[in-house]
């Protein structure tokens, strides 16, 4: 592991657990890393040691980059989060190296050059990739929650801030209100609120790196699930959980990080309605009432368009889920997570830190089960569950019914960009097909209009092997 410059990882003991505290330069621990190592303490020890090496690196790198608990831009913030990935990707020695030759044309990304400069790190190996963003990624998204208590802490002691990280640390330089500790700890803990807020996604793997497990995958980015064997494959899972997830990943087509840090206070169960983390309002965050607006207590959410049946079903499976599996925890309420373990060396806990690999996993048997793997263009590719974000965006663009009459079927490129929140619309363009049943209905038309009939008469064509009348 990389030598931590602005911070030092101790190992302590908590409940008769080892456990890990992160000490800042001035031998004050961070709020934030206890809290996600106490978190984890249910995961295997060498699981628990990975996470918190990995997550205290990440704090060394922010502190680094002037971002932890100081006064910066939301465009600095930005570009300190998505240069991490690339950072891990390069090492020191190799991203430094590109920036001295690119940094006079782009001055704005000196401050990079002189982080890679200050902190040794070596490239990451393609195959940890995954692993080390989604142990940051569960760190961002536990501390989400710090982040809310430091703006109602700052709220109660007379501080102004707008839910604005900037707002708040440039307040407490002069509360005295607070003491210095308490000032540092609200200012940490609401930046972290602020890179989920910017950041709803987390950090992602960057462009042009491969590992040896993604070439399974290879060629099914953009493969969607078949909408006539949902049914099946619910029907085939053991648990309500995993029914009432895949039911709402296929009826809202949302990413599966979405569905997954869903809590209660985000599905309205009377309306049927379900709300998604939206920092940049690319869904319908516009569209929602005043009350909708107020019950989600800053948090920037929108609506989704849940496609029936799948949506009767999910909320049917969510009733059993609640009914059978679901443990509900003291005090959290509607801000606990919707979606828990229901295996019970883990019963009860959040469902949110689970793997790519374990949700793959339980999708695949599924499919096993519900004899779906025939129905796949290649043995070598097998279904995962993003593929039933592709299903609704296959379905929204091609099949949705607009006028059956006319034979009119799918919405604009422009509306299912925005029903699946897609940054690009490049992105959307993927789930365009041409449809047998969509060129069926057209011949269908012609065939009537070269008869003389249009489409309100009904045709019964011939039947094979029927007695036909001279």
């Amino acid at each position: 592991m990389a030598v931590l410059k602005n911070v030092t990882r101790v190992e302590t003991t908590r409940f008769g657990q080892k456990t890990w505290i992160l000490l800042d330069n001035a031998g004050s621990p961070i709020e934030a890393f206890s809290h996600f190592c106490e978190k984890n303490s249910s995961y295997a020890y060498a699981t628990q040691k990975r996470y918190a090496e990995v997550v205290s690196q990440f704090i060394d790198y922010l502190i680094e980059s002037n971002v932890f608990g100081q006064p910066a831009t939301k465009s600095h913030l930005n570009a300190v989060i998505d240069a991490y990935p690339v950072f891990l990707r390069d090492g020191s020695d190799l991203l430094c190296s590109r920036l001295m030759q690119s940094v006079k044309d782009h001055p704005e990304d000196l401050w990079l050059l002189v982080v890679a400069q200050e902190l040794t790190k070596p490239p990451l190996k393609p195959s940890s990739f995954s692993n080390i963003l989604a142990a940051i990624n569960r760190f961002l998204r536990l501390s989400e929650s710090l982040a809310i208590e430091a703006f109602e802490r700052a709220s109660i002691a007379g501080i102004k801030h707008d839910n604005h990280f900037q707002n708040l640390i440039g307040a407490l330089s002069g509360a005295d209100v607070l003491s210095e500790a308490e000032k540092r700890k609200l200012r940490q803990n609401s930046m972290l609120g602020s890179v989920i807020r910017f950041k709803g996604e987390g950090l992602t793997r960057p462009r042009r790196l491969k590992t040896i497990t993604d070439a399974p995958q290879q060629g099914t980015h953009h493969l969607d699930f078949p909408i006539e064997s949902v049914m099946r494959l619910v029907n085939a899972t053991i648990s309500w959980r995993d029914k009432a997830l895949w039911l709402l990943l296929a009826a809202s087509g949302i990413r599966v990080s979405e569905a997954l840090n869903l809590r209660w206070s985000d599905i309205d169960i009377e309306n049927q309605k379900v709300f998604v983390l939206d920092p940049n309002g690319r869904r319908f965050g516009g569209d929602m009432t005043p009350l909708e607006r107020t019950r989600f207590k800053g948090r920037t959410v929108s609506m989704t368009y849940l496609i029936q049946p799948f949506r009767q079903n999910f909320f049917q499976a969510l009733e059993q889920y609640v009914k059978c599996e679901y443990v509900p925890l003291r005090g959290a309420g509607r801000e606990s997570y919707v979606f828990q373990y229901v295996e019970s060396q883990r019963r009860g806990t959040p469902y949110v830190g689970v793997s790519d690999a374990a949700l793959n996993s339980n999708f695949q048997s599924a499919c096993s089960r519900a004899e779906i793997n025939g129905q796949q263009p290649s043995n070598t590719k097998k279904w995962t569950i993003h593929s039933l974000r592709h299903l609704y965006g296959v379905y929204m663009l091609n099949d949705y019914p607009i006028d059956i009459s006319a034979g009119k079927y799918g919405l604009d490129l422009v509306e299912v960009q925005m029903l699946m929140g897609h940054a690009n619309i490049s992105s959307t363009r993927h789930y365009a097909r041409k449809k047998r049943r969509n060129l069926a209905s057209k011949l269908e038309q012609a065939d009537l209009k070269l008869l003389g009939m249009d489409a309100s008469h009904q045709f019964q064509p011939l039947k094979i092997g029927s007695p036909q009348s001279k």
